[in-house]
């Protein structure tokens, strides 16, 4: 198997599509970039020509290499790793995100001060991110429209990638309106574990005496699903002192 897949990595090869990363990025001299995925350093380049610094993580040790002979940039820090490990500040988060890290990194940045953020995702996912009900509405989907300002700025067929993924993608801008903590987002995914089920009996799960609305969990919005979750997470942690 092509080693790309067996990575979960598609490499973004339509130019088109990249000169609409950079300008919507709106990347400046004082900006410091996370990028998620060098790939093959062409987007690099041109985030390095545009930033103050880049910080550029690839998890696969050959892209690195081929990197490192041709990405000279005086403000480029190049690792080879998990960016998702990472605890780098940054202003602008630019990704074209294997599709099994995509929840990964909506929570890692749920969790981090920044300003905006490029990112490909893909089109089932994003569909995910922006549903305010249904079964497509989920502890993720809370997460981050709480978080963030969300734009889907444009659609982008499978054919823009090399190898081709079965599915197209969605590039979404993203801007950051709020930080939550790991705790409050482990008791997110745990409230809408409990799907199905009305706010009072979970609450009554976790010994939380409060003036509850009643609604079933997946009809909270948002910040009903945020504030129950902070709720759930502070009360788990008494529990335990």
């Amino acid at each position: 198997m092509n080693r790309r897949r067996l990575l979960g990595q598609h490499t973004l090869v339509d130019n088109d599509i990249l000169s609409k990363i950079l300008d919507r990025a709106e990347i400046n001299k004082k900006d410091i970039v996370f990028e998620v995925g060098t790939g093959n350093g062409i987007l690099t380049a041109e985030l390095c020509k545009r930033a103050n610094k880049v910080i550029s993580c690839e998890v696969d040790s050959e892209l690195v290499k081929k990197a490192q002979k041709f990405l000279k940039y005086n403000n480029l820090v190049l690792i080879n790793g998990d960016g998702f490990k990472t605890e780098y500040d940054f202003d602008v988060f630019v990704s074209n995100l294997p599709y099994s890290k995509s929840r990964t990194a909506i929570e890692w940045l749920a969790e981090r001060d920044f300003d905006r953020a490029i990112v490909m995702v893909q089109k089932e996912f994003a569909e995910k991110l922006t549903a305010r009900d249904g079964s497509n509405y989920r502890a993720v989907s809370a997460l981050a429209q709480y978080c963030f300002d969300i734009e889907q700025v444009m659609h982008v067929n499978k054919n823009s990638f090399y190898p081709k993924p079965k599915v197209d993608s969605i590039l979404l801008k993203i801007t950051k309106k709020r930080r939550v903590s790991k705790d409050t987002i482990r008791s997110l995914k745990l409230l809408f574990s409990f799907r199905g089920k009305r706010v009072g009996s979970v609450a009554r799960k976790f010994k939380i005496d409060k003036n509850l609305n009643d609604k079933r969990v997946e009809r909270l919005s948002p910040e009903e699903a945020v504030r129950l979750a902070e709720i759930i997470a502070n009360e788990r942690l008494l529990q335990t002192i």
